[in-house]
């Protein structure tokens, strides 16, 4: 499943990432289709049990998928086999993958339709010409016009996969480091608005993060070499880590954490403070997947083990956020990293290719001489600045001046000097 844009990706960013765009509004996608194109069928054989790989490739918009007069057996999500589950209906968020087993009806007297449909929440423009209930027919005998009403389920899916149980049981450890990612969206000192945790959107250092931590020593051990707006979490080595993720937009999002697979531990509405009475928690075998949703308005506490030794981008996989910052770096086990790993010639040479540095901190600098690093963009300040409370000083100096002139001049007597020259007048004659 995808959807299209018929622009270049450079044009619509240009658009999105825009002063004129101070709402934040993602451009909305022009088209969609299943399988290779708009043209392609399925045709299954009576009888027959067929595995289904269901795949979001679409950059913005989430599907939910279905098949008319058929049920959907779940067996796996994002990698990780789970209990067979019976559904109606899947849904998909932007990088999801789920399998489901479909069973062949024995007859062939009907075809049938599959449905991808788009998630419109969060489009601001609803297209007149975009089709957003994308189908293709499902054969049993193409030799037949004959297909099944519509049973399309679309936004009304009740699909879930908290509950989903994995066939390998690991059950949810205590964690040893909890990281929170508040996320929300608003206007930035640069007059763009940004995707951002924790009130700071992520700007791409001048030297990659896995180059900065294998080239500063000791070093690197200090989340301020990697930059100040790169959001270098470091995690210490086989740790468990918590990530409470809470949604403060409007929007559902997705999220994606490389080179590793998460637990679905908990979730909730409004903001997890850790005393909250109404998180809904999964901690026996959780569902396990590197790519989830959270909804508007609410919480959701993932865990994984710091077994992979890296630099690993944690991100929004809606692009147009990800562009706009919505991203955060955990930089896992940098002392590790420098026993195991040494830098690789085609890292440097691809560094050097593009013309871009390859050694140094995120400022290509030593240490934590970071004047230089991209810096600067940050949530706008609710209050008075300093230059602010100097130009509300003004103000109010330029009032209190201009009161006093008024009162001065409302006791000043007009007619005093005209008096005065008509009496020196009247004492010359």
């Amino acid at each position: 499943m995808v959807h299209w844009y018929h622009a270049q990706s450079t044009t619509n960013i240009d658009i999105f990432l825009n002063e004129n765009n101070p709402t934040g509004a993602e451009p909305v996608p022009e088209s969609g289709f299943m399988l290779n194109s708009v043209n392609d069928t399925l045709t299954f054989i009576p009888g027959k049990t067929y595995r289904l790989r269901l795949i979001n490739m679409s950059g913005f918009s989430m599907f939910y998928f279905s098949i008319d007069g058929h049920d959907l057996d779940v067996i796996e999500i994002d990698g990780i086999d789970v209990q067979r589950k019976t559904v109606q209906s899947v849904s998909l968020t932007a990088a999801q993958r789920v399998s489901v087993l479909v069973t062949a009806k024995n007859t062939t007297d009907m075809n049938y339709y599959m449905h991808a449909d788009m998630n419109v929440d969060m489009f601001d423009i609803i297209p007149e010409d975009l089709l957003v209930n994308l189908t293709a027919p499902l054969y049993y005998n193409k030799d037949s016009t004959n297909f099944a009403a519509s049973e399309d389920i679309g936004m009304d899916s009740d699909f879930d996969d908290f509950p989903l149980v994995p066939l390998v049981v690991e059950n949810a450890a205590p964690f040893d480091h909890q990281v929170n990612l508040t996320f929300n969206f608003d206007v930035t000192t640069n007059g763009i608005n940004r995707g951002m945790f924790n009130e700071v959107p992520y700007l791409s250092p001048k030297i990659p993060t896995l180059n900065t931590l294998l080239t500063q020593g000791n070093y690197s051990l200090e989340p301020e070499v990697y930059g100040p707006q790169t959001q270098a979490i470091i995690l210490k080595h086989l740790e468990m880590v918590e990530i409470v993720l809470i949604n403060l937009d409007a929007g559902a999002h997705p999220f994606h954490l490389h080179g590793h697979v998460f637990q679905l531990v908990g979730r909730g509405p409004g903001v997890y403070d850790g005393s909250n009475s109404d998180v809904e928690w999964f901690l026996e075998n959780p569902s396990r997947r590197d790519t989830i949703q959270v909804p508007a308005e609410t919480y959701v506490i993932i865990r994984f083990r710091a077994d992979n030794p890296g630099v690993w981008i944690f991100h929004c996989h809606i692009e147009w956020h990800l562009e706009s910052g919505l991203a955060a770096t955990f930089v896992e086990a940098p002392d590790v990293v420098q026993q195991r790993m040494t830098l690789p010639d085609a890292f440097i040479e691809t560094c050097k290719a593009a013309d871009m540095g390859y050694d140094g901190n995120a400022a290509g600098k030593q240490g934590l001489d970071l004047e230089g690093a991209p810096n600067g963009v940050y949530l706008l300040y609710d209050g008075f600045t300093a230059r602010g409370k100097g130009a509300m000083a003004g103000c109010v100096i330029a009032a209190l001046l201009g009161m006093a002139a008024i009162v001065a001049y409302s006791r000043m007597d007009p007619l005093k000097e005209a008096r005065a020259i008509a009496e020196s007048k009247a004492a010359k004659l």
